[in-house]
């Protein structure tokens, strides 16, 4: 299981204590740190706007673009599909480190280029977290993103450690990270400061069944909620969601990933009004084949547990 530091300090006073210190005492404890990981790993950030964008004479997807960085104007050629006028951008600049090397002043095609627009797996995020656009392109900041600041790898949620702990069946409590937070607050005779949640949702009185044929499941339970708006998430929350290896998808779907990580029970969001039917049944007794919400495609084999 993935465990974002970022988000534990939220709930235990942690700051005179180091990532090291928390991995050794938790898996003396029992509960095995695997590894100790950084989400991004770069240096000599600042956010910027492209004031002006031009395409480059003999390419055909080459930019040199005009870059304020609040201290100064950049010229940076950029090959980006969405490089354009007006976007907040993420730069590195002249002198930068990123994982793949140094950046350093260049000419293309004649241009002079300092420094480069990065996408956020140029940074370090892994690929597999991120949209197709996001792989393709550089990354689009917020229209409100601080112009000038060089506290880019905070901004964007990515100055996180994360702890990849081994846990063993007697120790599935540590599935959420409310719990994980409680281990450490006693660990470390911490207080532990969960949030309180108002029940504020505005349910359906419908005729929904829902039913398990399989002992592996003693208990499948529904709300029908409507009045929701599908739409992208909010960046505080694609940032939880990425730091925990989880790519967001939309604001439904996050949520119920969301409260799956805080808690460690499995939460799915279903269209109702794309359901065959008000039914719902667990089964472990499956062969098939589904194309699941990243559009991969996965074998179920018999003993699976798949809700139909």
């Amino acid at each position: 299981m993935l465990v974002s530091l970022k988000e534990i300090r939220k709930y235990v006073d942690l700051n005179d204590i180091s990532d090291q210190e928390i991995a050794n005492r938790l898996t003396f404890a029992g509960i095995e740190v695997e590894e100790i990981k950084t989400l991004a790993n770069a240096t000599n950030l600042v956010i910027g706007k492209i004031i002006k964008c031009d395409p480059v004479e003999g390419s055909n997807h080459l930019h040199t673009c005009k870059v304020d960085i609040k201290s100064e104007i950049l010229d940076i050629v950029c090959g980006a599909p969405n490089a354009r006028v007006g976007l907040n951008v993420i730069v590195a600049k002249v002198g930068a480190k990123l994982p793949k090397g140094e950046i350093k002043k260049g000419s293309l095609l004649g241009h002079e280029s300092n420094g480069m627009l990065c996408a956020l797996n140029e940074l370090g995020v892994e690929e597999k977290y991120l949209k197709k656009e996001q792989i393709e392109g550089i990354e689009e900041l917020p229209d409100d993103a601080p112009i000038g600041s060089t506290d880019v790898l905070n901004y964007l949620g990515l100055d996180d450690t994360i702890l990849d702990l081994k846990l063993l069946a007697n120790r599935s409590d540590c599935n959420g990270l409310f719990n994980v937070a409680r281990e450490i607050a006693a660990l470390f005779k911490r207080k532990l400061n969960l949030p309180h949640y108002e029940d504020n949702a505005n349910y359906i009185d419908e005729d929904f069944k829902v039913s398990s044929e399989t002992s592996l499941c003693d208990s499948f339970l529904v709300r029908i909620f409507k009045d929701i708006e599908i739409k992208d998430s909010p960046k505080w929350l694609k940032e939880v969601l990425r730091s925990e290896g989880i790519r967001s998808i939309n604001n439904i779907v996050d949520i119920g990933n969301y409260v799956m990580l805080l808690t460690g029970q499995p939460v799915h969001m279903y269209d109702l009004d794309k359901l065959l039917a008000h039914n719902l049944i667990v089964k472990d007794n499956l062969n098939d084949e589904v194309v699941a919400l990243d559009d991969n495609s996965y074998s179920i084999e018999n003993g699976d547990l798949v809700v139909t």
